[in-house]
Formats: C-alpha cells, structure tokens, sequence
C-alpha cells in the first residue's frame, strides 16, 4: 500500500488550493473497476472544489463533505466539480455517490497534513502562521443542514436552517426559522420570520430587514419584503410583495394592501361555514 498527502489551506477569503493524495490498494480483479478518486482541488475564492478520479460512473453522483450535501455543477466520467461552502479547519470526510449505488470517499484535511505513516491529520505549521485565532464557534442556538444553509451568518443567534440556501444571507437576524429550498433566502437582519416550504418567503431586495412573518406553503409570501403577515397554503400571499401586517388562508392576496384579512380563493371556494357565534366589532356590511 501506497500512502501519499498533501494539503492546502482555506483561510477567511483567501484563495487557495487544497490538494489531498489518497490511500490506495492495487485493483481488484471484478469488474467493474470501482470509482477511485485520486484528488480534490479546492478553490476558496471561487468556492468550488474539483474532484479528480478513476472508474467515475455516468449521470450526477451525490457529493456530500460530513453531512453536507454539496451542489453538483458538472459531472464527467473523470472528473466532477461541486459548490463549495466557507469551512472551518479540520478533517472532513468527502463522499460522491452515483445513481448506480457505486461510492467513493476520500479524507479532506483543512488546516492540516496527513502524517504520511498512518494517514492521520497532525497540525499544519504554515496554517497556524497564517491563523492564530481559533474558529470561532456558531452563534448561540444556530441550527442548519443543508448546502449553504446560513452561509452568511455572523452575529445571529437561535437561526435554524434546514434545506438548500436557507437563510442564505441572514448576518445579525435572530430567532428566524427556514425549513425547505431556499426559504427565506432575502433576510439579512431580520427577526422572528417562520418560512415552512420551498421558496417561502424568497424574498429579494428591499427584504433584508422584514420581521416576524408567517409563510407556511410551497412559495407563500415568496415576494414579500413587509413584515407581520401571514400566509398559510400554496402560494398564499404570492400577489402581495409590499403590504404588511396581512392574513392570508388560501389566497394570493392583492398587491399593495395592508391590514386585510383574505381566505380562501376565488373561483376554487364557494361557500365559508362558521360555527358557533361570531362577533365582529365595528362591521359593516359590503356587497358585490
């Protein structure tokens, strides 16, 4: 057996190159030859790490770095190229697995050799010259799974991110919760939003600071840059992307209101049947 290493370092925004070897045994005698991959090079400044290898299968293989799933850009049967998130110093585990079950995984070292003896990674001396503060921990309560989830977060804290992009530029929001693909992607010091559904509340500019919103449903509030509404239901709210302070079960909305309270859609429901006794202060009664 064969062992070589080597490795770069990642450090804030630097670019660098990260170049890791592989330990290796001779080739099996079954065919197919099994995906060897020989090496991975990470561009920080680009944030995209190619993989390099033998035996690759067709199709896009899932890339995952722990249990992280990373975004594929491109795939060959030699070489595949995937998004790369901002990484803290230390040993990762990179694993690509293709649509015909095949795998194959190779040690990451951020930060650090790999003793050419065993292949265990031992403190890097140019990295530590390079940065002698320790990385610095996530903010109280933050929770995320999923690439790029909370990405960009500084001094935020109780975030929870669960899905691709969530909450992608959240800096110093506190207590916002994203769960689906690329939920609440538009807030950057924003409080209190719940984002349940892909593309909820995907906001854009003019969003960063929208507070305490509800959007429950595949794109609900998915334009919104107002704060205390709430949207329940597939593309609830979608109509509105300024109003604030609105309810919305079922319904798009109307651009531009604030304070209304809309259920249901038109032409789909027909009929509202409450039960019990209704009390409505201040009602006055409009007909069409």
């Amino acid at each position: 057996m064969k062992t070589s290493a080597i490795s770069g370092f990642i450090s804030g925004g630097l670019a660098a190159a990260l170049w890791i070897g592989l330990s290796t045994s001779g080739p099996g005698a079954e065919a197919p030859t099994p995906p060897v991959i020989t090496e991975a090079v990470a561009d920080a400044q680009n944030a995209v790490l190619t993989i390099e290898g033998v035996g690759f299968r067709a199709g896009f293989p899932v890339v995952s770095l722990g249990s992280r799933e990373l975004p594929v850009r491109w795939a060959t049967e030699s070489a595949a190229a995937v998004s790369l998130p901002e990484l803290r110093p230390g040993a990762y585990r990179l694993s690509v697995r293709w649509p015909d079950g095949s795998q194959a995984d190779f040690p990451l070292a951020i930060g650090a050799h790999f003793r050419e003896e065993d292949g265990r990674p031992e403190p890097d001396p140019a990295a530590a010259a390079a940065d002698t503060e320790p990385a610095d921990p996530d903010p109280v309560g933050t929770t995320r799974y999923g690439a790029n989830a909370l990405v960009n977060l500084d001094t935020g804290i109780r975030n929870t991110a669960f899905g691709l992009d969530g909450l992608f530029n959240v800096t110093t929001g506190v207590q916002n919760t994203a769960v689906g693909w690329r939920a609440l992607t538009g807030v950057v010091t924003g409080n209190g939003n719940t984002a349940v559904g892909g593309g909820a509340l995907q906001s854009g500019p003019g969003s960063e600071g929208a507070s305490y919103n509800v959007a429950i449903g595949r794109v609900a509030l998915r334009y919104s840059r107002g704060s205390h509404n709430i949207a329940i239901g597939d593309a609830a709210g979608l109509s509105n992307p300024t109003g604030s302070s609105n309810i919305y079960l079922g319904n798009r909305g109307v651009a531009g209101e604030s304070g209304i309270v809309r259920i249901g859609t038109p032409g789909l429901h027909t009929e509202t049947h409450l039960q019990g006794r209704v009390f409505a202060p201040g009602f006055v009664p409009t007909y069409q």
